[in-house]
């Protein structure tokens, strides 16, 4: 289980949008699969980052949105994903 702090930054407007993504930080939290039922809490922090806040359309000019991403992988190699603003 791996979660993922993702930067989406987005400048242009239209058919001429041009979007760029970096992963600001990769962090393993579990190596296998959790068990069923099982609440696993997490704390990150994130002073070491060079993190800004959200901006959306600023002056119709750019977006950057940050995105957290979580990949769970089962017993049987099945990845699962989801991703939160």
């Amino acid at each position: 289980m791996e979660i993922v702090i993702i930067r989406r930054e987005s400048t242009g407007a239209g058919p001429t949008t041009y979007s760029e993504s970096e992963n600001i930080a990769k962090f393993e939290i579990m190596d296998g699969a959790p068990v069923r039922g099982e609440s696993i809490p997490i704390r990150l922090f994130l002073s070491p980052y060079n993190l800004t806040p959200t901006m959306k359309n600023v002056h119709n000019k750019f977006t950057v949105k940050y995105y957290l991403n979580l990949v769970l992988v089962d017993e049987e190699d099945r990845r699962y994903f989801k991703q939160q603003e």
